[in-house]
Protein backbone atom coordinates (compact mmCIF):
# COMPACT_ATOMS: atom_id res chain seq x y z
CA UNK A 1 0.00 0.00 0.00
CA UNK A 2 3.00 2.46 0.43
CA UNK A 3 4.08 2.12 -2.86
CA UNK A 4 1.18 4.86 -4.12
CA UNK A 5 2.33 7.81 -5.99
CA UNK A 6 2.22 10.79 -4.40
CA UNK A 7 -0.24 12.97 -5.74
CA UNK A 8 1.49 16.17 -6.95
CA UNK A 9 -1.52 18.41 -8.84
CA UNK A 10 -3.46 21.16 -8.02
CA UNK A 11 -4.90 21.79 -4.80
CA UNK A 12 -7.91 19.20 -3.38
CA UNK A 13 -10.93 20.29 -3.17
CA UNK A 14 -13.84 18.35 -1.73
CA UNK A 15 -17.08 19.39 -2.58
CA UNK A 16 -19.91 19.24 -0.11
CA UNK A 17 -23.18 17.59 -2.04
CA UNK A 18 -25.24 21.33 -1.72
CA UNK A 19 -22.66 22.56 -3.95
CA UNK A 20 -23.32 19.54 -6.44
CA UNK A 21 -27.24 20.66 -6.14
CA UNK A 22 -26.34 23.73 -7.12
CA UNK A 23 -24.41 23.05 -10.50
CA UNK A 24 -27.22 20.58 -11.00
CA UNK A 25 -29.43 23.34 -11.11
CA UNK A 26 -27.66 26.16 -12.78
CA UNK A 27 -25.34 24.11 -14.55
CA UNK A 28 -21.42 24.76 -13.61
CA UNK A 29 -21.10 28.35 -15.31
CA UNK A 30 -17.98 31.08 -14.37
CA UNK A 31 -17.94 29.19 -10.54
CA UNK A 32 -17.64 26.09 -11.65
CA UNK A 33 -14.54 26.63 -14.40
CA UNK A 34 -12.58 29.11 -11.74
CA UNK A 35 -13.05 25.75 -9.73
CA UNK A 36 -11.51 23.61 -12.02
CA UNK A 37 -8.91 26.32 -13.29
CA UNK A 38 -7.67 26.47 -9.51
CA UNK A 39 -8.10 22.55 -7.97
CA UNK A 40 -8.51 18.88 -8.10
CA UNK A 41 -12.32 18.49 -7.49
CA UNK A 42 -12.66 15.09 -5.64
CA UNK A 43 -15.69 13.15 -4.59
CA UNK A 44 -15.97 10.64 -1.97
CA UNK A 45 -18.29 7.34 -1.74
CA UNK A 46 -20.56 9.07 0.73
CA UNK A 47 -20.78 11.71 -2.85
CA UNK A 48 -22.16 8.70 -4.57
CA UNK A 49 -24.26 7.17 -1.51
CA UNK A 50 -26.21 10.75 -2.04
CA UNK A 51 -26.45 10.38 -5.85
CA UNK A 52 -27.81 7.07 -5.22
CA UNK A 53 -30.41 8.48 -3.38
CA UNK A 54 -31.61 11.47 -5.80
CA UNK A 55 -33.70 8.85 -7.63
CA UNK A 56 -34.25 10.48 -11.36
CA UNK A 57 -30.94 12.59 -11.18
CA UNK A 58 -28.36 10.47 -11.10
CA UNK A 59 -27.22 11.23 -14.44
CA UNK A 60 -27.57 15.10 -13.62
CA UNK A 61 -25.30 14.95 -10.45
CA UNK A 62 -22.72 12.23 -11.96
CA UNK A 63 -22.61 14.84 -15.74
CA UNK A 64 -22.00 17.64 -12.89
CA UNK A 65 -19.25 15.67 -11.09
CA UNK A 66 -17.95 14.28 -15.48
CA UNK A 67 -17.59 17.95 -16.01
CA UNK A 68 -15.49 19.12 -13.32
CA UNK A 69 -13.35 16.29 -13.87
CA UNK A 70 -13.36 15.09 -10.40
CA UNK A 71 -11.62 12.54 -8.95
CA UNK A 72 -12.05 9.33 -6.67
CA UNK A 73 -10.80 9.57 -3.25
CA UNK A 74 -11.09 6.45 -1.47
CA UNK A 75 -9.73 5.69 2.25
CA UNK A 76 -7.05 2.47 1.92
CA UNK A 77 -7.88 -0.33 3.84
CA UNK A 78 -5.13 -2.67 4.50
CA UNK A 79 -4.65 -6.63 5.45
CA UNK A 80 -7.32 -9.72 5.65
CA UNK A 81 -9.20 -7.75 8.22
CA UNK A 82 -9.59 -4.79 5.96
CA UNK A 83 -8.43 -2.37 8.55
CA UNK A 84 -8.79 1.57 7.84
CA UNK A 85 -5.76 3.22 7.78
CA UNK A 86 -4.74 7.64 8.15
CA UNK A 87 -4.67 7.52 3.95
CA UNK A 88 -6.53 7.97 1.21
CA UNK A 89 -5.94 7.56 -2.70
CA UNK A 90 -7.16 9.67 -5.69
CA UNK A 91 -8.14 8.28 -8.63
CA UNK A 92 -8.71 9.35 -11.76
CA UNK A 93 -11.54 7.00 -13.40
CA UNK A 94 -14.86 7.24 -15.35
CA UNK A 95 -17.41 8.74 -12.94
CA UNK A 96 -19.91 6.67 -14.40
CA UNK A 97 -17.67 3.06 -14.30
CA UNK A 98 -17.33 4.46 -10.53
CA UNK A 99 -21.09 4.99 -9.53
CA UNK A 100 -21.93 1.45 -11.24
CA UNK A 101 -19.32 -0.27 -9.26
CA UNK A 102 -20.59 1.01 -5.85
CA UNK A 103 -24.35 0.38 -6.62
CA UNK A 104 -22.83 -3.26 -7.18
CA UNK A 105 -20.92 -3.54 -4.11
CA UNK A 106 -23.16 -1.35 -1.68
CA UNK A 107 -26.19 -4.07 -2.54
CA UNK A 108 -24.26 -6.16 -0.16
CA UNK A 109 -22.30 -4.38 2.58
CA UNK A 110 -25.00 -1.23 2.78
CA UNK A 111 -27.97 -3.34 4.61
CA UNK A 112 -24.87 -4.09 7.51
CA UNK A 113 -23.61 0.18 6.64
CA UNK A 114 -27.50 0.76 7.70
CA UNK A 115 -28.16 -1.37 10.56
CA UNK A 116 -25.30 -0.25 11.81
CA UNK A 117 -26.82 3.71 11.79
CA UNK A 118 -29.53 2.66 13.23
CA UNK A 119 -28.06 2.73 16.59
CA UNK A 120 -27.51 6.33 16.01
CA UNK A 121 -30.69 6.76 14.75
CA UNK A 122 -32.56 4.98 17.91
CA UNK A 123 -30.52 7.54 20.09
CA UNK A 124 -31.42 10.42 17.93
CA UNK A 125 -35.18 9.94 19.08
CA UNK A 126 -35.81 7.61 16.29
CA UNK A 127 -37.39 4.18 15.90
CA UNK A 128 -39.63 4.72 19.30
CA UNK A 129 -41.14 1.54 19.48
CA UNK A 130 -38.39 -0.49 19.16
CA UNK A 131 -35.69 -1.10 22.10
CA UNK A 132 -32.02 -1.00 21.54
CA UNK A 133 -32.08 -5.16 21.97
CA UNK A 134 -34.39 -5.04 19.00
CA UNK A 135 -31.94 -2.65 16.90
CA UNK A 136 -28.81 -4.92 17.66
CA UNK A 137 -30.66 -8.07 17.03
CA UNK A 138 -30.85 -6.44 13.21
CA UNK A 139 -27.42 -5.75 13.38
CA UNK A 140 -26.16 -9.21 14.52
CA UNK A 141 -28.58 -10.63 11.54
CA UNK A 142 -26.94 -8.07 8.71
CA UNK A 143 -23.65 -8.50 9.86
CA UNK A 144 -23.59 -12.49 9.92
CA UNK A 145 -25.42 -12.18 5.87
CA UNK A 146 -22.70 -10.12 4.90
CA UNK A 147 -20.02 -12.54 6.66
CA UNK A 148 -22.22 -15.55 4.74
CA UNK A 149 -21.92 -13.60 1.25
CA UNK A 150 -18.41 -12.68 1.50
CA UNK A 151 -17.56 -16.94 2.51
CA UNK A 152 -19.77 -17.86 -0.97
CA UNK A 153 -17.76 -15.27 -3.14
CA UNK A 154 -14.44 -16.66 -1.34
CA UNK A 155 -15.36 -20.25 -2.89
CA UNK A 156 -13.28 -20.01 -6.09
CA UNK A 157 -10.29 -18.19 -4.22
CA UNK A 158 -7.41 -20.89 -3.16
CA UNK A 159 -7.83 -23.03 -0.56
CA UNK A 160 -5.86 -21.15 1.95
CA UNK A 161 -7.14 -17.89 0.92
CA UNK A 162 -10.26 -19.53 1.61
CA UNK A 163 -9.21 -20.42 5.12
CA UNK A 164 -8.04 -17.14 5.67
CA UNK A 165 -11.09 -15.40 4.92
CA UNK A 166 -13.16 -17.50 7.44
CA UNK A 167 -11.00 -17.28 10.09
CA UNK A 168 -11.11 -13.67 9.59
CA UNK A 169 -14.76 -13.48 9.13
CA UNK A 170 -15.04 -15.44 11.84
CA UNK A 171 -13.11 -13.32 14.29
CA UNK A 172 -15.17 -9.92 12.95
CA UNK A 173 -18.31 -11.58 13.57
CA UNK A 174 -16.73 -12.31 16.90
CA UNK A 175 -15.89 -8.98 17.97
CA UNK A 176 -18.69 -6.84 16.36
CA UNK A 177 -21.40 -9.19 18.18
CA UNK A 178 -19.30 -8.68 21.51
CA UNK A 179 -19.07 -4.82 21.25
CA UNK A 180 -23.05 -4.99 20.34
CA UNK A 181 -23.47 -7.24 23.93
CA UNK A 182 -21.39 -4.46 26.11
CA UNK A 183 -23.36 -1.26 24.79
CA UNK A 184 -26.28 -2.55 25.23
CA UNK A 185 -25.06 -4.24 28.44
CA UNK A 186 -24.30 -1.08 29.77
CA UNK A 187 -27.36 0.93 28.34
CA UNK A 188 -29.74 -1.40 30.52
CA UNK A 189 -28.32 -0.21 33.56
CA UNK A 190 -29.18 3.24 32.91
CA UNK A 191 -31.90 2.32 31.16
CA UNK A 192 -34.40 0.02 31.81
CA UNK A 193 -36.43 0.17 28.89
CA UNK A 194 -35.32 1.82 25.65
CA UNK A 195 -38.85 1.96 23.76
CA UNK A 196 -39.62 5.62 23.57
CA UNK A 197 -36.21 6.84 24.66
CA UNK A 198 -34.73 9.71 23.04
CA UNK A 199 -30.17 9.62 23.81
CA UNK A 200 -30.04 13.42 22.67
CA UNK A 201 -32.98 15.04 24.38
CA UNK A 202 -31.67 12.84 27.69
CA UNK A 203 -28.66 13.89 27.51
CA UNK A 204 -29.25 18.21 27.21
CA UNK A 205 -31.48 17.43 30.33
CA UNK A 206 -29.33 15.88 32.23
CA UNK A 207 -26.36 18.14 31.69
CA UNK A 208 -28.36 21.48 31.48
CA UNK A 209 -27.07 22.98 28.00
CA UNK A 210 -28.03 22.99 24.85
CA UNK A 211 -28.21 25.09 21.02
CA UNK A 212 -29.17 28.16 23.20
CA UNK A 213 -25.54 28.55 25.23
CA UNK A 214 -23.93 26.66 22.81
CA UNK A 215 -24.60 28.77 19.65
CA UNK A 216 -23.19 31.83 21.57
CA UNK A 217 -20.00 30.58 21.66
CA UNK A 218 -17.34 32.28 18.49
CA UNK A 219 -14.37 30.76 17.09
CA UNK A 220 -11.30 30.38 18.12
CA UNK A 221 -11.12 27.83 20.37
CA UNK A 222 -14.64 26.90 20.00
CA UNK A 223 -14.27 23.29 21.55
CA UNK A 224 -12.09 24.57 24.42
CA UNK A 225 -15.22 26.88 24.95
CA UNK A 226 -17.72 24.12 24.81
CA UNK A 227 -15.66 22.37 27.55
CA UNK A 228 -15.56 24.73 29.73
CA UNK A 229 -19.33 25.52 29.89
CA UNK A 230 -19.88 21.42 30.28
CA UNK A 231 -17.22 20.40 32.45
CA UNK A 232 -18.85 22.87 35.17
CA UNK A 233 -22.42 21.10 35.11
CA UNK A 234 -21.21 17.21 34.81
CA UNK A 235 -21.29 14.82 38.15
CA UNK A 236 -18.23 14.88 40.65
CA UNK A 237 -18.01 11.19 40.38
CA UNK A 238 -18.02 11.70 36.69
CA UNK A 239 -15.46 9.47 34.65
CA UNK A 240 -14.57 11.81 32.28
CA UNK A 241 -11.81 14.16 33.34
CA UNK A 242 -10.70 15.97 30.13
CA UNK A 243 -11.60 17.45 26.99
CA UNK A 244 -10.05 14.41 25.32
CA UNK A 245 -12.55 12.07 27.50
CA UNK A 246 -15.25 13.90 26.69
CA UNK A 247 -14.97 13.49 23.06
CA UNK A 248 -13.64 10.16 23.02
CA UNK A 249 -10.09 11.15 21.40
CA UNK A 250 -8.08 9.07 22.83
CA UNK A 251 -8.87 5.69 22.22
CA UNK A 252 -11.02 4.18 19.39
CA UNK A 253 -14.63 3.56 20.47
CA UNK A 254 -15.69 1.05 19.14
CA UNK A 255 -12.42 -1.39 18.48
CA UNK A 256 -10.29 -0.17 21.50
CA UNK A 257 -7.56 -2.53 20.22
CA UNK A 258 -7.30 -0.03 16.60
CA UNK A 259 -5.81 2.98 15.76
CA UNK A 260 -8.05 5.85 15.67
CA UNK A 261 -6.77 7.56 12.79
CA UNK A 262 -7.76 11.42 12.38
CA UNK A 263 -10.47 11.03 9.99
CA UNK A 264 -12.34 8.64 12.50
CA UNK A 265 -11.67 11.53 15.40
CA UNK A 266 -13.48 13.77 13.18
CA UNK A 267 -17.06 11.66 12.81
CA UNK A 268 -16.71 11.25 16.67
CA UNK A 269 -16.55 14.91 17.19
CA UNK A 270 -19.36 15.46 14.76
CA UNK A 271 -21.35 13.53 16.33
CA UNK A 272 -20.72 14.94 19.48
CA UNK A 273 -20.86 18.14 18.79
CA UNK A 274 -24.54 17.43 17.32
CA UNK A 275 -25.68 15.36 20.41
CA UNK A 276 -24.71 18.17 22.86
CA UNK A 277 -26.39 20.87 20.80
CA UNK A 278 -23.62 23.18 18.98
CA UNK A 279 -25.55 24.18 15.44
CA UNK A 280 -26.79 20.98 15.50
CA UNK A 281 -28.37 18.93 12.01
CA UNK A 282 -32.34 19.68 13.55
CA UNK A 283 -35.30 16.78 13.61
CA UNK A 284 -32.65 14.34 13.44
CA UNK A 285 -35.91 11.76 14.97
CA UNK A 286 -36.97 12.09 11.14
CA UNK A 287 -35.55 9.16 9.09
CA UNK A 288 -34.90 11.49 6.21
CA UNK A 289 -32.76 14.03 8.57
CA UNK A 290 -31.22 11.19 10.27
CA UNK A 291 -29.40 9.99 7.05
CA UNK A 292 -28.69 13.73 5.65
CA UNK A 293 -26.97 14.21 8.78
CA UNK A 294 -24.87 11.05 8.84
CA UNK A 295 -24.01 12.14 5.00
CA UNK A 296 -22.70 15.41 6.51
CA UNK A 297 -20.87 13.91 9.06
CA UNK A 298 -18.99 11.58 6.21
CA UNK A 299 -18.30 14.41 4.02
CA UNK A 300 -16.22 16.26 6.91
CA UNK A 301 -14.44 12.89 7.63
CA UNK A 302 -13.18 12.49 4.13
CA UNK A 303 -12.55 16.14 3.57
CA UNK A 304 -10.01 16.17 5.87
CA UNK A 305 -7.94 14.38 3.42
CA UNK A 306 -7.97 17.68 1.25
CA UNK A 307 -6.82 20.78 0.80
CA UNK A 308 -10.27 22.60 0.98
CA UNK A 309 -14.01 22.37 1.82
CA UNK A 310 -16.87 23.90 0.16
CA UNK A 311 -20.20 24.09 1.64
CA UNK A 312 -23.55 26.51 1.53
CA UNK A 313 -24.40 24.19 4.95
CA UNK A 314 -23.34 27.83 7.55
CA UNK A 315 -23.99 25.13 10.58
CA UNK A 316 -22.33 22.32 8.98
CA UNK A 317 -19.33 25.18 8.12
CA UNK A 318 -19.49 26.31 11.90
CA UNK A 319 -18.93 22.50 13.13
CA UNK A 320 -16.48 21.58 10.76
CA UNK A 321 -14.07 24.39 11.56
CA UNK A 322 -14.22 23.72 15.54
CA UNK A 323 -13.59 20.05 15.06
CA UNK A 324 -10.65 20.76 12.19
CA UNK A 325 -9.27 23.57 14.47
CA UNK A 326 -9.20 21.35 17.70
CA UNK A 327 -7.57 18.71 15.58
CA UNK A 328 -5.36 20.68 13.66
CA UNK A 329 -6.29 19.18 9.89
CA UNK A 330 -4.62 21.78 7.59
CA UNK A 331 -8.03 21.30 5.69
CA UNK A 332 -9.90 25.25 4.92
CA UNK A 333 -13.41 25.07 5.45
CA UNK A 334 -15.28 27.91 3.21
CA UNK A 335 -18.47 28.78 2.95
CA UNK A 336 -20.14 29.14 -0.38
CA UNK A 337 -22.54 32.39 -0.37
CA UNK A 338 -23.98 32.42 -4.16
CA UNK A 339 -26.69 35.11 -4.52
CA UNK A 340 -27.81 34.34 -7.98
Amino acid sequence: MDSFPKYSGKPILYLDQNILDLFVKSGLGSFGRQLMDNFQVVYSDETLKEIRRSTGYERDFLDVLKGLGSYHLKVVVEGPGLLITDRATITDMDVFEVFEEYCRNDNGYGSVENSMNQWLFKFSGGRPEDSIADIHNEQSAAFSELMSDMLKNADALPDNLKENIKECSELMTEQYNSTLHEIEDTMSKDIPDTRGWNGIKSYRESVGIGPKELNNIAPPNVIEKIWDLIKIRLPEDSRVKSLDDFFQLRINPIYPDRPYHLHQKVTGMYNKLNTIGYFPDSKVHQERRFVAAMSDNSHASMASFCNCLLSRDENFVKKVRAIYEYLEVPTEVVLAKVDN
